[in-house]
Formats: C-alpha cells, sequence, structure tokens
C-alpha cells in the first residue's frame, strides 16, 4: 500500500464514485468530498470494506456556500495530511438552447464549474505535497475544447477551466505543483437526462461507463502530460478544431436538427 492520498471533490457523483475505486483499488488514501453527507458514508462503508488497508476520511462540502468551502478547507487542514492529488469532480450541466436557458442557470454554470473550484484550488495549494506526486486536477470535458449547440454555457465554463488550469501550469512551472486538466468525453452518468441518451444514440455518439473514464485518469496520472482527452474520434475532433475548426463545424450542423430537437425535449419537461 502506498503513503499518496487523493483528495476528491465531486465524490458522489457516477465518476467521482469510480475514481474512488480505482484509486482505492491502487492503495491510495482518499478524502472524500460531496455534498450529500449520507451518500459520503456510504462510499466510505462500502470502500472501507473492499480495500482495508487505506485510510479513509469524508468531508461535507457545498461548494456553492462561502461557509461550506471555508470548513471544508480548514478540516482539510486538522488531518495534517500532505495532497498527492487533489482532483476537481465538481461541476453541473444543462442540455438546454441557449435562447430557452434561464439567466440563474447560465449564472450558476460559471460559479459552479470554474469560480467556486477555483476559490478552493487557492486555498489547497498550501495543502499539496511538498514532493512529487503533487497534483492538482481539473476534470474538464471534450466541450472545454470544442463548442457544441445545446451547451453554451457549459462549453464556456469548461473552455474557461481548461484556460485557468494552463494558466495555472504555467505560473506554478518553477514549482513542485503540477495543475493538469483531463477531459472525458460523453459518459453514463445520471448527470445526462434521457433526452441527451437518445440524442448521443441516434448521433451515434459513444458513451464511457465512469468506470472506464475512471482507469484512463488513474493512467493519466502517471504520465508527464499537462491535458488529456479520452477517446478517439474526440481525440482528432479536438486537434481539428484547433487547426481547422470549419471542419468539426461542418460535422456538427449536418446534425444541428437533431440536436435542436433534443434539446427543445429537454425544456419541455
Amino acid at each position: 500500500m502506498s503513503n499518496l492520498t487523493a483528495v476528491i471533490v465531486g465524490a458522489t457523483g457516477g465518476i467521482g464514485q469510480a475514481i474512488a475505486n480505482t484509486l482505492g483499488k491502487k492503495g491510495i488514501n482518499l478524502v472524500l468530498a460531496g455534498r450529500n453527507e449520507g451518500m459520503l458514508k456510504e462510499m466510505q462503508a462500502k470502500l472501507a470494506k473492499s480495500y482495508p488497508g487505506i485510510k479513509l476520511n469524508c468531508l461535507c462540502c457545498d461548494i456553492s456556500k462561502p461557509e461550506s468551502r471555508q470548513h471544508f478547507i480548514q478540516a482539510l487542514a486538522v488531518l495534517n495530511t500532505p495532497i498527492n492529488y487533489y482532483i476537481n469532480n465538481a461541476g453541473i450541466n444543462d442540455f438546454a438552447l441557449f435562447s430557452d436557458q434561464q439567466d440563474a442557470m447560465i449564472e450558476r454554470m460559471m460559479m459552479v464549474n470554474v469560480a467556486y473550484p477555483l476559490e478552493l484550488i487557492q486555498q489547497v495549494i498550501p495543502l499539496m505535497s511538498a514532493v512529487n506526486p503533487s497534483q492538482i486536477i481539473n476534470i474538464g470535458s471534450t466541450f472545454g475544447s470544442i463548442g457544441y449547440p445545446g451547451y453554451v454555457s457549459y462549453c464556456a465554463s469548461k473552455f474557461a477551466l481548461r484556460g485557468a488550469t494552463e494558466a495555472l501550469a504555467r505560473e506554478y512551472c518553477t514549482t513542485v505543483i503540477k495543475f493538469r486538466y483531463f477531459s472525458p468525453r460523453a459518459t453514463s452518468t445520471a448527470m445526462n437526462s434521457p433526452a441527451v441518451i437518445q440524442m448521443n444514440q441516434q448521433l451515434g455518439v459513444k458513451m464511457d461507463s465512469p468506470e472506464l473514464v475512471a482507469d484512463e485518469l488513474y493512467h493519466f496520472l502517471q504520465s508527464d502530460q499537462q491535458s488529456y482527452q479520452v477517446g478517439y474520434p474526440e481525440k482528432i475532433f479536438v486537434k481539428i478544431n484547433q487547426l481547422l475548426p470549419h471542419i468539426v463545424s461542418g460535422s456538427i450542423e449536418k446534425n444541428i436538427y437533431t440536436i435542436q430537437h433534443y434539446a427543445q425535449l429537454c425544456n419541455e419537461k
């Protein structure tokens, strides 16, 4: 068993639970953070039974509340355990046409997906390990590299998170702390509505299991890459979008009516 410690923010989501299981299997000690105390305790009990050799802690944190963020940082400090991997997996999504999206949701998307995580990261930095590995990993999305209809606000938030991670990696390049961006593609979690699942099926978009994403993340943690995109053809599309965006635009525009149809279905419910 290792002496490494990983903090997972957003641990109770589908990807978060899979990450916790994968890291626990590797003998990495875990600090699980999320809003739902009951789910955290349930996760802790299951992981303790499966991986009795690791240390497990649960900390409640609603990142949308300043006092909860502050209590979380204070509780991390009290643990007095250098953090080797801080994994920011917190976030929300909303599939809707931009014309139908509420102002409150646009603002909430930017705050929960970008501003609040950055405020936490700023306070976590002093708690990071002073020796390798010392990594802060932001979980992003393919839509942080490719703008996609129906996800305008979500894309804006993930583009911002990717940019912030890149800037931090450069700002802290002379320190031991590495800032990294991990980008899953469509994943089978409760975050996706039935309409999104149906749309992806119709468009032939593959959806990964959370377990596959967690395995990819673990391999990423062992690499030297600053960022990583999960899956093909998404890896290729991201590169093409950087160099020849009109090609990706043409591919997406062929499906625009299908995308609009399912986005409207979501708004009607």
